[in-house]
This record gives structure tokens, sequence and C-alpha cells, in this order.
């Protein structure tokens, strides 16, 4: 009986060739693609926000505000501040 395939009805060894290369291409579309999801939402600011820093200026206000430093340390300190 002859059957209408080569080999017997199967691929033979190219059958298992041609599973692999498509498992490793399908793989990659999936990797690519959450990568570059990713790499969108990192540039969209959707991420995390970056830390600020406070500047001196700041900083100095906020302990003024919390009472840590007299009205004259606020006064000398901030004159310093803004000669530097």
């Amino acid at each position: 009986m002859m059957w209408p395939y080569w080999y017997g009805g199967s691929f033979g060894v190219w059958g298992w060739v041609l599973m692999l290369v498509h498992a490793v291409l399908w793989v990659g579309i999936v990797a690519l693609g959450v990568y570059l999801v990713a790499r969108a939402l990192r540039h969209s600011g959707m991420g995390p926000a970056p830390e600020r820093v406070e500047t001196p200026l700041e900083i100095l206000r906020r302990r003024y505000a919390a009472g840590e430093i007299s009205s004259e340390d606020y006064q000398r300190m901030k004159e310093e501040l803004k000669h530097d």
C-alpha cells in the first residue's frame, strides 16, 4: 500500500527539526513581546517614579517648619546658602 505522504505518513527527521525551529521561533516572539511591553512601561512614566532629592533650601525650610532650628538660625543658614 502506498502512503500519500513521505516516509509512510510522517515527516521523518524533518518533522522534529521543524517542530524545534517552530518552538524556538515562538519563544523568541513571546520574549520580544515581553521586552517591548516592559520597555514601553518604563519609558511611559507608568513605572515607579524616580526618587526626588531635596535641595538644601528645602531641607532648611522643612527643619524650620518642624521647629528643629530657630528663626535666627534659619535666616543665617538661608543667607549662607544664597551665597554658595
